[in-house]
């Protein structure tokens, strides 16, 4: 169990920091002004690129969700153990959504999962408040 919390939250730590400098890096390569044609592009980019960053993020869940059931024995996705890294993905996706439709680990990646969930909403939400406070901003310049 200790050694699912180490790596969970080392990734979580990274995942927080990743976001936080994707943000930025996306906050300083936008323009200053945005005419009323480019309005609509520049927040479908901002959505793609935000989107590419959870994906990102969300690759890297399932990845260590792999590892840790491939090589360390913390748990499988289903009794079998025979499913590859795109069934990973899939659950990592869902439970990093917390749409939480896929299948129910077992053994310490119920504990991975559940952590992975928890960051996920909070990493949406940073998103959803940037990219509306990024459109908002946008939209008073032009006014």
């Amino acid at each position: 169990m200790i050694v699912s919390i180490i790596l969970v939250s080392v990734l979580i730590v990274f995942a927080v920091a990743f976001h936080y400098w994707a943000l930025g890096k996306l906050l300083d390569m936008l323009p200053e002004e945005c005419g009323p044609n480019r309005h609509f592009l520049h927040a479908v980019g901002i959505l793609l690129l935000v989107m590419g960053v959870h994906v990102v993020i969300i690759l890297c869940f399932a990845s260590l969700l792999w590892f840790a059931s491939q090589y360390l024995n913390l748990g499988n996705l289903n009794a079998d153990g025979a499913i590859g890294i795109m069934d990973y993905f899939y659950h990592s996706a869902v439970s990093y959504s917390t749409l939480g439709v896929s299948e129910v680990p077992d053994g310490h990646l119920k504990v991975m999962t559940a952590l992975e969930s928890l960051t996920g909403i909070m990493l949406l939400t940073w998103s959803a408040t940037f990219f509306y406070n990024v459109m908002g901003r946008n939209s008073k310049r032009q006014s």
